[in-house]
């Protein structure tokens, strides 16, 4: 399976995706944690699993789409719209 099935076939990951694209940039683990509605222990996970696939990076204490990412973000909030 590759990162964009992980993503879409995963309510939690796309939700992440999601908010990191609609907010338009970097944002911190309490703000995506804020956002989309998880415990701690969950959202770590699943930005882990992010991060390792080639999604999401981590800069400077913040969370970003990457290239592959972004992609994914446009599928996602055209399905959702």
């Amino acid at each position: 399976m590759d990162a964009k099935d992980k993503v879409m076939s995963s309510e939690i990951k796309s939700k992440i995706v999601l908010v990191i694209k609609r907010e338009g940039g970097k944002l911190s683990f309490k703000d995506i944690k804020d956002l989309v509605g998880v415990s701690t222990d969950t959202l770590k996970l699943q930005l882990a699993d992010l991060v390792a696939d080639g999604v999401i990076k981590k800069c400077k204490g913040k969370y970003a789409l990457t290239d592959i990412g972004e992609e994914i973000g446009e599928l996602l909030l055209k399905r959702n719209y």
